[in-house]
């Protein structure tokens, strides 16, 4: 390959553009252009931050390794695994190389990749860069079975933030290693290299203790939430090393002193309270005398969401003692107050100081707490550490599954945990959209607009990875930045011509335009939403048109308002004919669409606003209950241009506004405002 090595993008250099927004102007600050993204020959995630491509793919069998040191074990282990995948031999004798330098003028997690005809070449300083070359190589090669290609290509690349994780909660529902390490091997093939393990909680605690075995029996633990359930010693130091394998730092969590009912239970004690303080500490000083350091730098002790009547003294006590053990402290933030040497972990926006302190941002991430299509764009616009003056250090998505499962795997069917995975991946990595509006937050951008052409290329790039990595997996997502609404709310609606309502419809100054396949009338948290200041009595109405070229049926995913899966509060279960607990409905050219067959109709959690009760807490999702678990409506199109009419009421103000139409097929129909004979394609 001819040596052009051209610095495309700099993490330095950033276009800025000033587009327009729903009226308002906003900037959008990025690294690259959609152009670029949808012109590369191969979608990696997350994106180089400097990459010139060769002309072509060039086939090969087998390679030979060349290094000028010794290969780590995790590194010779990662290169199996890749020539296991595609069927790719390792021989002395093959013409193709690959060839491993140290170069330690590049930045810690750093690469430089070069594939050229018959060789590659990978220079790092350290194995975490090695590895991270290798994942991109992994992305590089397509086919199988000994038929391989490799793009041509000359990359320069390295993370932006040092902290690129993902939080699971394993106090409320148990995981086994097996399942952790599948979510750990999910994490290393897109460069995150943090794995926030919260491991104790209201209903359990889940590491062993020696000093207080009473902390880990079933009698202490919340009935039906894995009882005696935990981790021993043994495993938790198995799992950090097969994450350290992987490049990824495990942070543990012993959430203190809220959130320990279970704590309570097995000692009869407050944490704050001397004699609980006393039995933590022999906890902590157990804990890391089990686990060594150099397995665990860091650790989590939580400290928000309690009140307690010594702040001060409890968490200088319980930081003194990590510190003692030779540990860094995170805690939440808001949380406890402690000094600046502690590590924050921001989870929400309304506390966010001027200090010296390390942040790490975890807020309006939580992957349980939003709808599959608003939540991924919401993760790739908004931008890391957004507001803050600390030394931000990155970001943690965050996996808090407060409800109760029937089997430990279900968290990942009933939330899109690895397409958030992938997205989060994408921004800790590349740092990418540094400045946009924050409609984003709740709305995906418009058509016309820069932010929209710019996330329909990386929506290019999720798809790309669902095909070929997740196709056995869930991944609840697909394609919708091309699809278009027109969006009329109205005061009254109970007795609606439809005919006057198309009629509205076509007046510009009547409605709002949408993009998307969910559309947020108004958001329950208030962060935004087409109509947010729109009232219980009023309905919109929503119209679009799908084309089809002969008669056909497509599957589509129809839903209106998602829960939210940290807590039970929602509308409900419809009754029986109905779509909608608030009483939506939807009609397919001026018919009555039939609603799905409940096999729980009518059933409502029990409160409708606020936290779920514990009753409700305890029943685990079904899969009737959101629109990604349960069956696809089998929506039938005649030829030509299909009308998709939706009607969306509101009844409280604890509502989350809302509907989802998603073809599953982007194939299948083209969905358009404007519906003419003459553009089908």
């Amino acid at each position: 390959m001819k040596k052009l090595f051209l610095v495309l993008i700099h993490a330095l250099f950033l276009i800025s553009f000033s587009t327009k927004s729903n009226g308002q102007n906003t900037s959008f600050e990025v690294n690259y252009t959609a152009e670029e993204l949808h012109a590369a020959p191969v979608k990696l995630i997350p994106f180089p931050q400097q990459v010139v491509w060769g002309s072509k793919a060039i086939s090969f069998s087998d390679f030979k390794v060349l290094a000028d040191n010794i290969l780590d074990d995790s590194i010779i282990s990662e290169l199996d695994r890749i020539c296991n995948e595609f069927g790719i031999e390792q021989s002395k004798r093959s013409k193709t190389t690959i060839v491993f330098v140290t170069d330690k003028e590049l930045p810690q997690e750093g690469y430089v990749l070069d594939v050229e005809k018959n060789k590659i070449t990978i220079k790092a300083s350290d194995d975490a860069g090695v590895f991270y070359a290798l994942q991109t190589i992994r992305q590089l090669i397509s086919g199988s079975n000994g038929k391989s290609k490799i793009q041509l290509c000359e990359i320069k690349d390295w993370p932006v933030f040092p902290v690129r994780g993902y939080m699971v909660d394993v106090g409320r529902n148990f995981q086994g290693l097996e399942l952790l390490k599948e979510q750990l091997d999910v994490m290393a093939s897109y460069k995150l290299n943090t794995f926030h393990w919260h491991l104790t909680d209201r209903p359990a605690w889940r590491i062993e203790s020696k000093a207080y075995p009473e902390l880990t029996q079933a009698e202490n633990h919340r009935p039906g939430r894995d009882p005696g359930e935990f981790y021993t010693y043994e495993e938790i130091r198995a799992l950090i090393l097969y994450a350290k394998d992987k490049q990824i730092q495990v942070i543990p969590e012993i959430d203190m002193p809220g959130h320990s009912d279970s704590f309570v239970a097995a000692t009869g004690l407050k944490m704050e309270s001397p004699e609980g303080m006393k039995i933590l500490e022999e906890v902590l000083n157990e804990f890391f005398e089990e686990v060594p350091k150099e397995l665990c730098p860091i650790i989590h002790i939580g400290s928000d969401e309690v009140r307690i009547d010594n702040p001060e003294e409890f968490i200088t006590k319980m930081v003194g003692i990590c510190e003692a053990n030779g540990r860094e402290v995170i805690i939440w933030n808001p949380g406890l107050p402690a000094n600046d040497k502690v590590i924050r972990q921001t989870w929400k926006p309304d506390h966010i100081e001027e200090k010296t302190y390390k942040e790490i941002d975890s807020w309006n991430n939580y992957i349980n707490n939003g709808d599959p299509f608003v939540h991924i764009s919401k993760l790739f616009f908004k931008p890391i550490g957004k507001g803050s003056t600390n030394k931000v250090q990155g970001g943690i998505l965050c996996m808090w599954h407060d409800v109760n499962l029937d089997n430990e795997g279900d968290f990942i069917k009933f939330n899109p945990v690895y397409p958030s995975v992938l997205t989060y991946a994408w921004k800790t990595w590349t740092h990418d959209v540094k400045k946009t509006s924050k409609e984003y937050l709740t709305e995906i951008p418009l058509s016309g607009t820069l932010e929209h052409a710019y996330f329909q290329a990386f929506e290019k790039y999720l798809m790309h990875h669902k095909e070929k990595y997740f196709s056995s997996k869930p991944f609840q997502y697909v394609e919708q930045s091309q699809n278009q609404w027109k969006l009329i709310k109205l005061t009254d609606s109970l007795s609606v011509d439809m005919n006057i309502l198309r009629d509205k419809f076509g007046q510009e100054d009547r409605y709002k335009r949408a993009n998307g396949n969910t559309i947020y009338i108004k958001d329950r948290f208030k962060l935004g939403g087409y109509y947010p200041d729109a009232k219980p009595g009023e309905t919109c109405y929503v119209i679009t048109y799908i084309y089809s070229d002969k008669i056909k049926t497509i599957p589509v995913w129809i839903g209106f308002e998602t829960p939210f899966r940290a807590n039970r509060i929602y509308g409900g279960i419809p009754d029986q004919g109905e779509w909608d607990a608030h009483g939506g409905n939807v009609w397919i050219n001026g018919e009555n669409l039939p609603a799905p067959e409940w096999e729980n109709p009518g059933w409502k959690p029990s409160k409708t606003s606020g936290w779920g009760s514990p009753e409700d807490q305890e029943i685990p999702w079904r899969d009737e209950e959101l629109y990604w678990t349960r069956k696809p409506v089998k929506l039938l199109l005649k030829k030509g241009w299909n009308e998709i009419l939706i009607k969306v009421p509101g009844t409280n103000d604890y509502q989350n506004w809302m509907f989802t139409f998603a073809p599953l097929d982007s194939e299948d129909g083209k969905i358009s405002l404007s519906p003419d004979k003459n553009n089908t394609k």
